[in-house]
């Protein structure tokens, strides 16, 4: 992560902070660049959060500009392989609905 031209600093000036929820091979590598670890729940660069956090707080937080989390809301329509190929005909029939019909194509696949 790069901010300010130079490795290591954070977007609000000064170290990276980030906070983890569970000390992993993940808080190691952060902590041996140097970053600084934070436990407030809003004031960090990078949360490497478990989906608990991400489904209690995500929806009620403003991130600003810098703050980057490792997961999204709804993560799961995207990783699970049947809730990916619902989601991937559903956009099929609305390109098709909504006159894309060349484009649809492109999303008559299925992950293996």
């Amino acid at each position: 992560l790069t901010r300010g031209g130079s490795r290591g600093v954070s977007s609000f000036g000064g170290t990276i902070r980030f906070r983890v929820s569970s000390h992993n091979v993940v808080y190691d590598v952060l902590k041996k660049k140097g970053w600084k670890e934070t436990s407030d729940e809003l004031d960090w660069d990078i949360n490497w959060a478990d989906t608990g956090w991400i489904r209690e707080y995500f929806d009620h937080v403003h991130l600003e500009e810098g703050q980057r989390v490792n997961h999204f809301r709804n993560h799961y329509e995207l990783t699970r392989k049947d809730l990916l190929v619902k989601n991937l005909k559903r956009a099929r029939k609305q390109m098709e609905k909504d006159e894309s019909w060349q484009d649809a194509p492109a999303l008559d696949f299925f992950p293996a």
